[in-house]
This record gives structure tokens, sequence and C-alpha cells, in this order.
């Protein structure tokens, strides 16, 4: 075989490498979703509870759809909910209890971002520039509700106009849309679902499996931190209590720990990583100057080209979840900057209510449509805000990225409270 012949042969095996990883990568997104269904029906119940004051509302959507890992879930459910009359039968009151929690379920949506940028935490500088990737797009939506809940609270702007729009489509209904990547992803992830749903003693394997590589790689760390530094009591007293506080966990909720759902979440973590050290390994393999000169004279060439892919590919696979986690290997490898991811992930916010306008106008509800509506109302008033003050969120995701490289447990503590803590606690509190 010629040189040329195996050039090409490398050249179709790492394409058909690449292709395998991302679609490992694709049913990895989806099985992060195993608590979808058992979050739902307790989603329903913390906004028909807690939905009468904006913050709790936009907690509970931050909750929420961390927890479901999809803001078109938690959005979907609004407008059921509203369509249904939950949240009142006056429209107007309705939209204005309804909005937070759709501006919460932008902010919650970004969590499967930063899961995945942590698949590249063993290389600092690679973690630093993919965890400021994850959250460039978690700053824009955070400093657009910032910006936009206050005005909308006092006067419920995103409400009037929604309505304007919803009955300007007044009569609309039936339509329906696919996504093409379910055709792929769905089969794969059912039968990974099927594994353990019967299974009791793979439900075990796995999660005992994972709780013993957490601790051997905790028991790693602290030994390297003792052979490298002397002062080792707050280290050993932190790793005792993180320890103990699992243990514990594990031991009052076994029923929750050892269930199905949480397997199915773990091994959807591991393929991730797996996927992820795949796509990085292959793209660096690859000559890289040529890969990013293609994204900068082409697919990234200005902003504005960003914005319409991130808009159209997210409203294809109907996810911003896997549009966003996309581009943060890609950043971390250094083929694309922030200031070109940026502008992607407001277009993902954009098609991302797709899902939620289509499902409204399916149901035909007044109320439901325009739900639908504030939430593309919302995104579009943060990018007429946010596109020419780009500097702000890029300045927050630089100095996150930063953080992440110096101290890298921080953005687990960070996204632990952010999207976890804070919210969990409110609503105990609230109840």
């Amino acid at each position: 075989m010629n040189d040329r012949a195996r050039g090409w042969l490398m050249g179709a095996t790492k394409a058909l490498g690449f292709l395998f990883a991302l679609n490992v990568f694709f049913v990895a997104i989806k099985l992060l979703g195993a608590f979808k269904n058992l979050g739902s029906g307790y989603g329903e119940v913390l906004i028909q509870d807690l939905a009468q004051n904006p913050l709790m509302g936009l907690l509970v959507g931050i909750l929420v759809t961390s927890i479901i890992q999809s803001s078109s879930t938690t959005t979907s459910i609004t407008v059921g909910l509203v369509a249904a009359g939950v949240l009142g039968d006056d429209p107007v009151i309705a939209l204005k209890l309804a909005i937070p929690i759709i501006m919460g379920a932008n902010i919650g949506t970004s969590i499967t971002a930063t899961l995945v940028s942590l698949g590249q935490a063993s290389e600092r500088a690679e973690f630093g520039r993919a965890f400021a990737a994850a959250v460039a797009h978690d700053a824009f939506n955070w400093f657009t509700v910032l910006v936009l809940l206050p005005i909308q609270v006092a006067t419920n702007f995103l409400g009037h106009g929604a309505l304007f729009m919803a009955r300007a489509l007044q009569g609309m209904g039936g339509l329906k849309f696919t996504s093409p990547l379910k055709y792929l992803v769905d089969p794969q992830a059912k039968l990974v679902n099927g594994w353990f749903h019967d299974a009791p003693g793979l439900v075990q394997f796995v999660v005992v499996l994972a709780l013993a590589f957490i601790f051997f790689n905790a028991s790693t760390w602290l030994a390297k931190r003792v052979r490298d530094d002397k002062r080792t009591a707050v280290f050993v007293f932190l790793f005792s209590v993180a320890v103990a506080g699992i243990a514990t966990f594990v031991s009052r909720f076994a029923e929750y720990v050892f269930d199905s759902t949480t397997a199915i979440f773990l091994v959807g973590l591991g393929l991730l990583f797996v996927a992820l050290a795949s796509i990085v390994g292959i793209m660096r393999s690859v000559v890289l100057d040529r890969v990013q000169r293609v994204f900068d004279a082409y697919i990234f060439r200005t902003g504005l080209r960003a914005l319409l892919l991130g808009t159209v590919l997210t409203a294809l696979v109907q996810s911003s979840s896997v549009t966003t986690s996309l581009v943060v290997p890609l950043a971390g490898a250094g083929l694309l900057s922030l200031r070109q991811i940026l502008p992607y992930t407001m277009g993902a916010n954009v098609g991302t209510t797709i899902t939620a306008i289509l499902a409204a106008l399916s149901l035909g509800e007044l109320t439901g449509v325009a739900v639908a509506f504030a939430h593309l109302l919302f995104n579009i008033c943060g990018i007429a805000i946010f596109w020419p003050l780009q500097r702000v969120p890029l300045w927050a995701a630089e100095k996150m990225g930063q953080l992440a490289t110096r101290h890298p447990a921080w953005p687990v503590i960070i996204v632990l409270v952010a999207y976890l803590g804070l919210p969990i606690a409110a609503v105990i509190l609230s109840r």
C-alpha cells in the first residue's frame, strides 16, 4: 500500500471514528436526561405551588431544568399548565407568573454544557477554555435575566407583547415537527434504558462502580497533595467530610441511589467523557490549524453567521443542550474562541423556543401560545441588549475560565450551588 492510499485510509478511519464518537456523545446527552420523566411530575407540582412569587418562579425554572436537563420540557410543562388554567384564568396574570419560570429554564439548560466541560478537567489549559465556553452561555442568560426580570415584574412587557403575537396567529394549530436526531439517537438510548430497567444487579454494579471510581480518584488527588504539601490537616478533614456525606446519603436514600434512573444517568456521564476524549483526540491528530481556518473562514466567520447557525441547528435537533455542548470540546481544543461561541449560543437560545411554540400551536390555546412567544421575545430582547455589549458576558466567562484553570474544583462547587443548592434551599424554606 502506497503512502497516498495509506493516508486516505487513515483519513477515512479518523472520519468514521469521529462520527462514531459524535454519535456516542449524542446518546450520552440523551441519557443524561434520565430524570426527565421522573422530574416532570415533580416540576409541575413545584410550578403550581411556587409560581406566585417571581423570584421563586425563576429558581423553580432553574431547578426543574437542571434536574430534567431540558429547557424545552420545562417550557412545554409551563405551556401546558397555563393552557389548562392552573396559573389562573386571566391570560395577563398567568403570563406574568409563567415568564420568570421560562427565564429560569434558560439558565438551567446551561448545566449540560458545564458537565461536558468537566470531561476536559485533566488538562488545565483545555479545561479553562472549555469551562469558559460553557459559562459564556450561562453568563449571557444570567445578565439577561438580571436586566429584564425587574422590568418584566414592573410592566409585564413580555406578556403583553406575547399576547399580541398569539392573537395575531390565533387559529393556527396542529403543527408538528420531529427532530431528525431522534431517529438516530432514541433507539440507542432506549436500548440502554432497557438493559437497566429489568436488571437490578446491573444497576447496583454501575452505582457501586461509580462510587468506587470517585473514591479512588479523590484518594489519588489527596495522596498527591500530601506528597506536595505538608499542611494536610485541612485536606484530610474535607476529604473525610465528603466521604462521610456521600456514605450517609447512600445509606439514607439507598432506594433512590440504587435505582435504574441513577444508573442510566451515570452511564450517560461516563459515555459523555469517553466521547469527549475521543473527539478531542481525533481533533488533535488532524491538522488543527487547517480545521481552525475552516471555522474562521466559513462556519464562524461573522457573529451573525454564528447566530444563524446556532438558531437553525437548535431548531433542527430541538435541544439547545446538544448544540451548545457540541462547541465546548472545540473551544477546549482551541479551535473556537469565546467571541465566536457567544453569538452561536445566543442563536441556540432562539432555536430552542421552536419546540415550545410548536407544542403550544398544537394545543391551540391562546395563553399557552403566548407563553411560548414570551420565551422567544425574552431571548430576542437579550440579544438586542447584549449583542452590542458582548464584552460583559465575555468578561465574566473569561474570569470563570481563569478560575477553573487555577482551581479545578471551583466549577463543580459553583454548579452545585447555583443550579441545585440555592434553588433547593429556597424551595425548602418557602414550603
